[in-house]
């Protein structure tokens, strides 16, 4: 019985995670279609350019509907093939490929680094009980949330500091925010001040009295991290100038790329699902204390 109930939960992660990546390129189609500006070419304002040249690009401007598109896009996608660059002319896979590693790379690091430093917050607010350092870590994750992330990103390309840093800093408010209030529900918990009334040391039960019970939460915080990543990547690169999959999809959207935007989109949507479904069967799990 226990074997069909999660048979039955994996084929229903299965349909969503499937109605997703078809929403999300159907949805990305539409929206570029409907942009203003669509089939125009800045190589048209060219005047140096003949009769003949111009008329070759508009010609190539044409393009079918939006279930056209998506409907030669399900193809493509059934047979390995993503297509081709409008503005770049180089295959869709081959491009993201070439950037993935530098993506990767970026969010490997930021995620680290936010996570690192909020543990480490989160330790020293416990350990060291004062009042400045709480003002102080409310006033400077407060100003961190209310900064967009493309100002943040701004902010870091000035310093001439790595993207990384700047996705640290984005996600770090938020992820500090949300373990800080998970731990601090566990701190007030009757075997915690028990432990603290039999004269524990205060690291020893902020580890398993505190940490432990409440691994499963932060694992939950963990996959929802990752998808704020993935969305905080894009304008991080596309502003520090990294050539990774966000400048890819900065430059596609200028473009109208719809091939680029479709396929990136989808990518993104795969893998932000799936760190969901991870955070969701983290949080159900539970860790024993």
């Amino acid at each position: 019985m226990g074997n069909r109930r999660l048979a039955a939960a994996a084929l229903r992660r299965l349909c969503l995670l499937l109605l997703t990546v078809l929403s999300a390129g159907l949805f990305t189609s539409a929206l570029v279609r409907l942009a203003p500006g669509l089939g125009s070419d800045e190589r048209q304002f060219d005047l140096r350019r003949s009769n003949d040249s111009l008329a070759a690009l508009n010609s190539g401007a044409r393009t079918g509907g939006v279930l056209a598109d998506f409907r030669q896009y399900l193809v493509g996608l059934a047979r390995g093939d993503w297509g081709e660059s409008v503005s770049l002319r180089r295959p869709v896979r081959e491009l993201v490929r070439e950037r993935a590693p530098t993506t990767g790379l970026t969010l490997f690091a930021g995620l680290t680094l936010a996570w690192a430093g909020s543990w480490a917050a989160c330790l020293v607010l416990q350990l060291w009980k004062r009042t400045a350092l709480d003002v102080t870590a409310s006033i400077l994750t407060g100003a961190l949330l209310c900064l967009p992330a493309a100002v943040v990103a701004l902010l870091f390309l000035y310093l001439s500091a790595a993207p990384a840093l700047a996705l640290a800093a984005i996600l770090f408010p938020r992820i500090f925010r949300y373990q800080r209030s998970i731990l601090d529900a566990g701190v007030r918990r009757q075997h915690v001040l028990a432990a603290q009334a039999r004269g524990a040391g205060p690291l020893a039960v902020f580890w398993r009295h505190v940490c432990r019970p409440a691994l499963a939460e932060v694992s939950a915080l963990g996959g929802v991290s990752v998808s704020m990543a993935l969305g905080a990547v894009i304008p991080v690169e596309a502003l520090c100038d990294s050539p990774g999959v966000g400048q890819l999809v900065w430059q596609a959207a200028l473009a109208r790329d719809v091939p680029v935007l479709m396929h990136v989109t989808v990518v993104i949507a795969v893998a932000t699902c799936i760190a969901n479904f991870a955070a969701d069967a983290a949080a159900n799990a539970g860790v024993p204390a």
